[in-house]
C-alpha cells in the first residue's frame, strides 16, 4: 500500500487519473496494481480525498518558525534539539490532534517533513506551548 497524488481526467467519458511524471512512482503503481490483480481479482480499494499542501519550507516558512522556535527553546533550557523537538510533537499529538501510529504501545508522532500546512500549525502552536509552560518568550 502506498499513497500518491493523481490528476482527474476524463477519457472517453470515464474518470480517469494520469500517470505521475516518475518512473519510479509508475513503477510502485505498476507493481501495486499487478499485486491486486494476482491476489484479488484486479479489485483496488480507493479513497478519495483532497490532496494535503505540504507545509512551507525555505526563508519566512512554517518549518523555518518551527525550528526557530524549537532553537530558541533549547538555547533557553540548555537541552539538545532532539529533545525539545520530540517534547514539542508529543504536546501536539495530545493536546492538538497531530497525527501519529503506535507499535507496542510507543505513541510515535508523524514525521515532520510528512506535514500539510495545517499539521506544521499544530507543531507550531505546541511549541508556543511548551515555551509558555517554561515561561519562555519567542522571538517570532
Amino acid at each position: 500500500m502506498f499513497k500518491l497524488v493523481m490528476k482527474r481526467v476524463f477519457y472517453k467519458g470515464h474518470v480517469a487519473f494520469a500517470l505521475p511524471d516518475s518512473p519510479a512512482l509508475r513503477e510502485r503503481l505498476r507493481h501495486e496494481l499487478a499485486r491486486c490483480r494476482d491476489r484479488h481479482n484486479d479489485y483496488v480499494l480507493v479513497t478519495l480525498e483532497p490532496p494535503k499542501r505540504p507545509r512551507t519550507t525555505g526563508a519566512r516558512s512554517q518549518n523555518h518558525h518551527l525550528n526557530g522556535h524549537i532553537m530558541q527553546i533549547c538555547n533557553d533550557t540548555g537541552n539538545d534539539y532532539d529533545t525539545i523537538k520530540h517534547c514539542v510533537k508529543m504536546i501536539a499529538v495530545e493536546q492538538l490532534g497531530y497525527p501519529y501510529a503506535t507499535v507496542a504501545g510507543h505513541v510515535l508522532p508523524q514525521k515532520e517533513s510528512m506535514c500539510s500546512t495545517d499539521e506544521c500549525a499544530k507543531l507550531i502552536e505546541a511549541a508556543h506551548l511548551l515555551a509558555a509552560e517554561l515561561g519562555i518568550v519567542l522571538q517570532e
